[in-house]
């Protein structure tokens, strides 16, 4: 029997380094299916296919699969309606960075009859836009539509290739259903790896010795970042950096990753940045509301960008000034600074740095006593989301994974993360709701002997189906555990519609549209599943609910924990 145009496809998935296939059923991406599971019958080499119930877990489950470190995934969905199902996790993949390939079936279009996979049912006509991939093209970096004429490997391949280069993100390869259900051509392609990956970028020397001056003279040098930790092996440098520099460092409320220890003494002790005269950016794509207000820099500062994307390329319009954009693969950038920065200092200007680390010292150990402190005294119940945040961060060791969505109550959740292992803390890069369930399965798959923890608003939580994603991580062997902020209310329709409406009609009548009080039942909802969840409202009960919440994961079963907050 001559192959299918599936076998090609799969071979190269495997070539290119998918290791994993997220796959919602569908009647144009079975193929993918019977492949899967021929090749594991002969013993040859496949991805896994782990069943997804919902789509948009599926997505944001590759997003957090290659964030943890588990390289390229691939979601395979039915046509415009199981492509269109992943919903606003869309708008995240454009954001994160993360490489992604996406299989997307696609209608037959032959004639009943003519050929394998053609129209036998109603339903394929209806299921034809005039072209679906322009329904997606804002979000991806390039896309196919697979013809009886291509070579599917070398499609694959391309793809593949596009995908993992810097700055990487989502390739989409969309497979009319009696194209890939044809038999294969027999030609031969070229895998991801000859056709090669661009190598890193190296920054400009002059531009490099430049920048290290201007940072030694500064008297208030600051760092904004946000996504410098997307490689982990940027974090040692920028730490490197930030204590030779004597450089305070602001992640401006948007943190994508761990890009420096949590509790370096350096980060969120610092002005703010209206007192900088000199601003470093790196991988940042919005580093302040250029306002004129003190959290965005003076005028007369000198502002330096360093990274991949220093034009952030990606969004339409960006007003922000540089006086130097420095383009490059940020640990490179960041090694040729720290050497460059070592030249460049004096003994009076190493003096002065090295007084900042000092003053740094002095409130990072301030600013933790005060705020444990707050979070032990605060109020029971309902619980103040500080003392779960707090909880939470005792519980979690260095080599936990801790992936950050809970929205208004995240700077609590920051301020006690105390972790300082690159590549053990991640937030969605984007505004979409829904990330971190999806996340969390993914970054399990990836990472399966660490410990995995969700902490999510409600209404986020809610987004992204979670129950679908708890039943993936028990049928799939993927525990985490998901620590859930109840507050029953969206913070846009409540706060900051009293702000712009004050004493208005919304307020009046008890913002209706921005509360959902009382919220779901999160706990029963995981036990449906077929987790384990834990409904609480006294902060007596926190810290023994997390940890018998995080035993259980140990022990393969998902956790909730959800916790009415105030």
């Amino acid at each position: 029997m001559m192959a299918e145009v599936a076998e090609p496809l799969v071979d190269a998935m495997v070539a290119g380094g998918v290791r994993v296939l997220f796959f919602a059923s569908g009647s144009d991406v079975m193929v993918f299916q019977e492949e899967i599971a021929r090749r594991e019958a002969h013993g040859l080499p496949a991805p896994r296919l782990v069943p997804v119930l919902h789509e948009t877990v599926g997505l944001n489950a590759a997003m957090g699969f290659a964030m943890a470190g588990g390289g390229v995934a691939a979601v395979a969905a039915h046509v415009d309606v199981g492509t269109l199902n992943m919903g606003a996790a869309w708008h995240t993949l454009r954001r994160c960075g993360e490489p992604v390939l996406i299989l997307a079936g696609s209608p037959p279009t032959s004639e009943p009859g003519v050929r394998r996979g053609g129209r036998d049912h109603p339903v394929y006509w209806l299921q034809e836009p005039v072209d679906q991939r322009t329904l997606f093209r804002p979000y991806l970096k390039w896309d196919w539509r697979l013809s009886s004429f291509d070579n599917p490997g070398l499609v694959v391949s391309r793809a593949l290739q596009i995908a993992r280069s810097e700055p990487s993100g989502a390739a989409m390869v969309t497979l009319p259903r009696d194209v890939v259900m044809g038999q294969a051509p027999d030609l031969p392609y070229p895998d991801t790896g000859r056709l090669g990956l661009p190598a890193p970028t190296h920054p400009d020397p002059e531009a490099i010795s430049r920048l290290a001056r201007l940072i030694a003279d500064a008297d208030c040098p600051m760092i904004v970042t946000g996504a410098s930790g997307r490689d982990p092996r940027t974090v040692p440098l920028l730490t490197e950096l930030v204590e030779l520099a004597g450089a305070w460092v602001t992640e401006s409320g948007w943190r994508e990753r761990l890009n420096i220890s949590s509790r370096h003494p350096m980060l969120a002790t610092g002005p703010a940045l209206g007192a900088a005269d000199l601003v470093l950016v790196v991988d940042r794509h919005i580093p302040w509301v250029p306002d004129g207000g003190p959290d965005a820099p003076p005028e007369d500062a000198t502002v330096a960008w360093l990274g991949r994307d220093v034009l952030v390329a990606d969004v339409p319009i960006v007003e922000h000034p540089a006086d130097l954009r420095i383009p490059c693969t940020t640990g490179n950038g960041l090694a040729a600074l720290v050497a460059a920065l070592r030249d460049a200092h004096t003994p009076v200007t190493r003096r002065r740095a090295q007084a900042r680390l000092a003053e740094g010292r002095r409130r990072r150990a301030a600013l933790d006593t005060r705020q444990d402190a707050e979070a032990i005294a605060a109020p029971g119940s309902p619980v103040d989301p500080r003392r779960v945040a707090y909880e939470l961060g005792l519980l979690l060791g260095d080599d936990a994974i801790l992936l950050d969505e809970a929205v208004s109550n995240a700077p609590h959740v920051r301020a006690h993360h105390r972790g300082g292992r690159p590549g053990s803390f991640f937030a969605q890069s984007g505004s979409a709701g829904g990330w971190g369930s999806g996340a969390a399965l993914g970054a399990k798959l990836a990472a399966p002997e660490r410990d995995i923890v969700l902490a999510s608003g409600d209404g986020f939580y809610w987004f992204g189906s979670p129950g679908a994603a708890l039943w993936t991580a028990r049928h799939a062997g993927a525990p985490y555990l998901a620590v859930v902020f109840v507050n029953g209310r969206y913070s846009t329709g409540t706060v900051q519609a009293g702000h712009f409406y004050p004493g208005g009609y919304a307020e009046a009548a008890g913002f209706p549209g921005g509360v959902f009080d009382p919220p779901p039942d999160y706990a029963a909802e995981a036990a449906a599943a077929g987790g384990w969840g834990r409904y609480i409202d006294d902060a007596d009960q926190v810290a023994q609910a997390l940890r018998e919440g995080l035993a259980r994961t140990r022990e393969g079963v998902p956790a909730v924990v959800a916790v009415r907050v105030r």
